[in-house]
């Protein structure tokens, strides 16, 4: 039973790049017939047609690659990230009722129901579009209302000025703060709106203490009734227009950190992903404690630039006006802000003291959670519920007394600059009073310098709480910076690998590896070289490195002495895109994801020949398991596969690499949890799929020799033998006592 293909006929029918625009321009209908039918194609075909109206040279494989997609539906604020790949600049605007200008063109259009066109030429009011059909003219006021209202413009990268995809990882690398501040500022816009809506609402702040000194040194006096009414209805208003514009500031501050929070996280699962070695240190925990770390600081960002660009600089000339209202009053709230600021910079050296120690914390009880729930059914059977509950409660305890330590040295300030408040409220009114009798000052000029002291108090106190949240959560934020300094993994493939196919010959030369905090190396000076169509297996014991031999040969880390050639080019000379499409490497601890049976063949690659998935599927004995259950392919898997038997499971990992059609296949234990049935089967599977492909496979079955040409004997990561199988089965015949009976 085999899935459906995918429907992509302007792939497929039309290519690229040579019959791109292989159509004349149809002439829209008129009259009653109206618009002609648009048929959208895929972002990701009209970001190849793009590059193709450019005349850039692309590479499908590394435009979508490390991008999420589901059948080729790259998602629309990805384009211009897809596009920096092949070195063409593209931002979204927003679309303009008018025809596009000819210099703006090629432009990308997302449809409104979902896919995209392309505007290659324009004449009066109408345009040009590529859709699934070719091209055709068609007006561009009839257009319009299908559009999602936005169009991708693009144009090369500036080769002195302009910022690759590349050049951008570099310098989040160097300085992951710095770009997030970078990423903040990046926001003009509604980082300006937000701004002037923070210098209004402060200018709206001084309605009130302007209105009570009027009404006590003015109205009351004269007892002037209409001035009251019209005095207090306008502060009314004022009071109104403050609450709407509040509204519209967090409105801004919402708008930029989902923006830019949504950013941050996008680049930092892409930097796991992406990432040329395992991130030391990143587990669960400290992840998860990152990007939840993240989401604060997405909202105190953009607070802090308005404390720091309107506020604070406004309470500068609230303290101008009480010494022109107030004289001498003034000395209370500089006083107080002093002090407010001193104990300040106490409580945050603390506060970032305690935030280390209680982020270290969160992180291992992050940790120890994944562990609980992924290891349960192994801690329930070897009674080990005591061990993992003592562990818990350690950690709660310590991490209880570390919150305690934080929130204290969080509270502390604000508790200091509530008395602080009162102590200059004190002040204020000692000196005001003594200057009313001085007669220098009013009782109206007293009660406005009261209600400025109060609200020129406000945005010191608000930078000081602001300070000691930003101490925390920069601390918590210190693994993620960790994670986005990891060093990526080449994305363009050298020109002389690209525009040669691969064989699939394979040459190690000196290969040495030694894994971080090990005291042994895992391999040490491996020499071979194997040619194009060979089939090789790699035997000795657990530990001797077959495993990390396969990870190399694979790409996936990187060697540390060395060199590793696939087809007489270095391995690092190869795009991982490129790479990934003609060596595969499967584990025998691979992980199944949940969610069906076809979606873990899959894992989100385009649907491949149905000659292929079907020979993928009857070589790994997949298709066995599958005709017994009533779901078929869309059987679900469970977390981890923990609906599948071991056999099951293996059989899937298998079928998983057989559909990548490979030129080097690379297996670690294929057939370790199949029965000999099983075994017998699937070794038949494979001795057909990988005819006239390199085979590598590490294995202890004795079986699955019959399919190699050569075995390689690794011992303490050293080969201690190289030779036909015929010579190694002897070898092995003669030294039974090294080797297990049923292992090599």
């Amino acid at each position: 039973m085999i899935a459906p293909q995918s429907d992509r006929p302007f792939a497929r029918r039309m290519g690229f790049p040579g019959r791109l625009f292989h159509r004349s321009p149809q002439p829209s209908p008129s009259g009653a017939q109206g618009l002609p039918t648009i048929k959208p194609i895929p972002m990701l075909d009209a970001l190849e047609a793009l590059a193709t109206a450019r005349a850039a040279p692309y590479d499908r494989a590394v435009l979508g690659a490390a991008l999420p997609m589901e059948q080729e539906a790259l998602a629309a604020r990805l384009a211009p990230l897809a596009l920096a790949r092949i070195g063409i600049e593209a931002h979204w605007r927003p679309i303009s009722h008018r025809v596009p200008e000819a210099a703006d063109l090629p432009l990308v259009l997302p449809m409104a129901g979902g896919g995209a066109v392309l505007i290659i030429g324009r004449a009066e009011k109408h345009v040009i579009v590529l859709d699934a059909d070719g091209e055709k003219a068609v007006p561009f006021a009839a257009l319009r209302p299908l559009l999602a209202g936005e169009a991708l413009h693009s144009g090369p990268v500036d080769p002195v000025n302009g910022a690759s995809d590349a050049h951008e990882r570099d310098l989040i690398r160097r300085n992951p703060r710095a770009w997030l501040l970078g990423a903040y500022l990046a926001e003009r816009r509604p980082l300006g709106q937000m701004l002037l809506a923070s210098a209004l609402l402060n200018l709206c702040a001084l309605a009130i203490p302007l209105y009570m000194r009027a009404i006590y040194d003015r109205v009351v006096p004269n007892l002037a009734i209409e001035s009251l009414w019209a005095l207090s209805i306008g502060v009314m208003l004022v009071l109104a227009f403050e609450l709407l514009l509040k509204k519209i500031k967090a409105r801004f501050v919402e708008a930029v950190a989902t923006r830019v929070g949504q950013a941050v996280q996008h680049r930092a699962v892409v930097t796991v992903l992406r990432a040329r070695t395992p991130t030391p240190g990143m587990g669960f925990g400290a992840m998860l404690t990152g990007l939840r770390d993240l989401e604060q600081l997405s909202l105190l960002v953009p607070n802090a630039i308005a404390t720091v660009c309107v506020d604070l600089p406004f309470v500068v000339l609230l303290f101008a006006l009480i010494a022109a209202i107030g004289g001498f009053s003034v000395l209370g709230p500089i006083l107080g802000a002093i002090g407010l600021i001193l104990v300040g910079l106490v409580c945050n050296y603390a506060l970032k003291l305690a935030s280390r120690r209680a982020s270290r914390l969160v992180q291992a009880r992050s940790d120890l959670t994944a562990e609980l729930t992924s290891g349960w059914t192994t801690i329930k059977a070897n009674h080990a519920e005591g061990l993992f509950e003592g562990r818990w409660d350690l950690i709660s305890d310590h991490l209880a007394m570390a919150g305690k330590q934080v929130r204290h040295w969080t509270e502390l300030p604000a508790a200091a600059s509530g008395l602080l408040a009162q102590l200059v409220t004190v002040m204020v009114v000692v000196i005001g009073v003594l200057q009313i009798k001085a007669g220098v000052m009013t009782t109206g000029a007293l009660i406005a310098v009261v209600l400025l002291t109060g609200r020129a108090m406000v945005p010191v106190a608000a930078t000081v709480s602001m300070f000691a949240r930003a101490y925390q959560s920069l601390a918590q934020f210190q693994a993620l910076a960790g994670l986005l300094e990891s060093e990526p993994e080449r994305d363009v493939s050298d020109p002389a690998v690209s525009l040669a196919p691969v064989r699939g010959a394979l040459a190690v030369a000196g290969l040495s590896h030694t894994f971080t905090g090990s005291g042994a190396p895992s391999l040490s000076g491996l020499s071979f070289t194997i040619r194009e169509g060979e089939r090789v297996a790699l035997i000795g014991k657990s530990g001797s490195g077959k495993s990390t031999l396969l990870q190399l040969l694979a790409g996936l880390i990187p060697a540390e002495d060395g060199l590793i050639t696939l087809d007489g080019h270095a391995l690092d000379r190869f795009a991982i895109p490129h790479l990934r499409q003609n060596v595969i490497y499967s584990a025998q601890d691979a992980m199944i994801f949940e969610g069906t049976v076809w979606h873990n063949i899959l894992l989100g690659m385009p649907e491949p020949d149905p000659a292929i998935v079907e020979r993928a599927i009857r070589c790994s004995g997949l298709d066995s398991f599958v005709a017994r259950t009533a779901e078929g392919y869309m059987r679900q898997v469970g977390p981890r596969g923990s609906a599948l038997s071991g056999g099951q499971r293996q059989s899937l990992l298998l079928a998983r690499a057989l559909v990548r059609n490979p030129k080097v296949l690379l297996l670690d234990e294929p057939t370790a949890s199949l029965d000999v049935a099983s075994e017998q089967a699937v070794i038949a599977g494979l001795a057909e799929a990988t005819r006239g492909r390199t085979l590598i496979v590490a294995t202890h079955r004795l079986a699955l020799l019959e399919i190699v040409d050569r075995v390689i004997w690794l011992e303490q990561g050293r080969v201690v033998a190289d030779r036909p199988k015929a010579d190694v089965l002897s070898q092995l015949a003669g030294q039974s006592g090294n080797v297990p009976k049923q292992a090599a």
